[in-house]
């Protein structure tokens, strides 16, 4: 059986945290109003978030996107090996509005599926394989807050179903913008205790296994206590394993962040060569700057490959590895004598690059 919706795609997640205002709370901010000395209308009582509150239709048909939308958002990468085609994202959203809008009983049991692992069935029925991968689509680039209460409506209704990755996805989602204790994420708390606690080695969400204790683990860091960071450290071992334990067909789609957090959390405990095995590691298996940065620190200054995992980490944006670029560059000032002025020169305008890429300083 094919792979199900890979989750790979929710590191863009990481950087909607400016969006997700916008609709987290079930409403947009009210417009701003120009100075008048006209009474002020009496503001309605906001509606107090419960479970349900990412269920509720707050959405039209006229909130489903156009082709034109679908055609320039899912292509690779974001969609791999065009699992999914514009016109099915688009005829599932369609169909799945007109059915929660029409809501009949029982609904969702009659007309989606959440076991599907294509982006059609023979029954007729909706598969969650497709609205998942739209529900992300409509997350990451529409513009609406029709559109995005449309992606939680359709995430929390898989959660509910039991669909792994949008159970896995709105978790994340009410976690990374500190919310998951809020009772809008309750499904979606409910749905990532429920995976971790019994895990079904024959259904698919066995092949989220890595993700889940990844994730859970995540949760138990942001806790803050000495409790917490020894589940999240057991929780990043067993992510391990099971990894491991899966052989070649084996996903694990947040292992970087895994690695990250375990990795940390081992330097925190003094463990600083189990810390640089596992980096060491993760750095010839997965091309991922932060774990190249992170690795690097830890290697000795005469070490040559060290300059050189800092380098690639500051151009592919991380901060910390520029800034950290900018300090060797003007220290070399400093430790090699014989220097031309005009060499100097040149080396105090490349720290300044790299400051400026680091968001400390301007490069002009």
């Amino acid at each position: 059986m094919p792979p199900r919706p890979p989750l790979r795609q929710l590191t863009r997640l990481y950087t909607l945290s400016y969006q997700l205002p916008k609709f987290h709370h079930g409403r947009l901010p009210p417009p701003a109003r120009s100075i008048s000395t006209t009474p002020a209308p009496r503001v309605k009582a906001r509606v107090p978030l419960h479970r349900n509150t990412f269920i509720k239709i707050r959405f039209t048909e006229a909130d489903v996107p156009s082709l034109p939308f679908w055609t320039k958002h899912t292509i690779p990468p974001f969609v791999p090996n065009g699992e999914v085609s514009p016109t099915q994202c688009l005829e599932a959203c369609k169909r799945y509005v007109h059915l929660a809008i029409e809501n009949k009983p029982n609904w969702q049991q009659r007309n989606l599926s959440p076991t599907a692992a294509s982006p059609t069935t023979r029954d007729g029925t909706i598969p969650f394989f497709t609205l998942h991968y739209a529900a992300i689509t409509l997350l990451l680039f529409a513009q609406t807050p029709g559109n995005r209460f449309l992606a939680l409506h359709i995430l929390t209704t898989g959660t509910t179903a039991g669909y792994a990755p949008s159970a896995l996805t709105l978790a994340r989602l009410g976690h990374k913008t500190n919310n998951l204790e809020n009772p809008q994420f309750a499904h979606a708390k409910e749905s990532l205790a429920k995976l971790l606690a019994s895990p079904d080695r024959s259904s698919s969400s066995s092949e989220y296994r890595p993700d889940t204790l990844t994730l859970a683990a995540l949760v138990q860091i942001a806790t803050n206590t000495r409790a917490g960071t020894d589940r999240a450290t057991q929780l990043l071992e067993d992510a391990s394993k099971a990894y491991s334990a899966a052989g070649e067909n084996a996903v694990w789609h947040w292992r970087a962040r895994g690695v990250l957090a375990l990795s940390r959390l081992l330097l925190e405990r003094k463990q600083t060569a189990r810390a640089r095995a596992i980096l060491s590691a993760a750095v010839k298996e997965l091309d991922d700057p932060e774990i190249c940065f992170q690795y690097a620190m830890l290697l000795p200054r005469s070490d040559p490959q060290r300059r050189v995992l800092i380098q690639r980490a500051a151009v592919s944006g991380v901060e910390e590895a520029a800034r950290e670029m900018a300090k060797e560059t003007l220290e070399s000032l400093e430790e090699e004598k014989g220097l031309s002025a005009w060499e100097r020169k040149a080396r105090g305008v490349i720290a300044d690059e790299w400051a400026g890429i680091a968001g400390d300083k301007a490069i002009l």
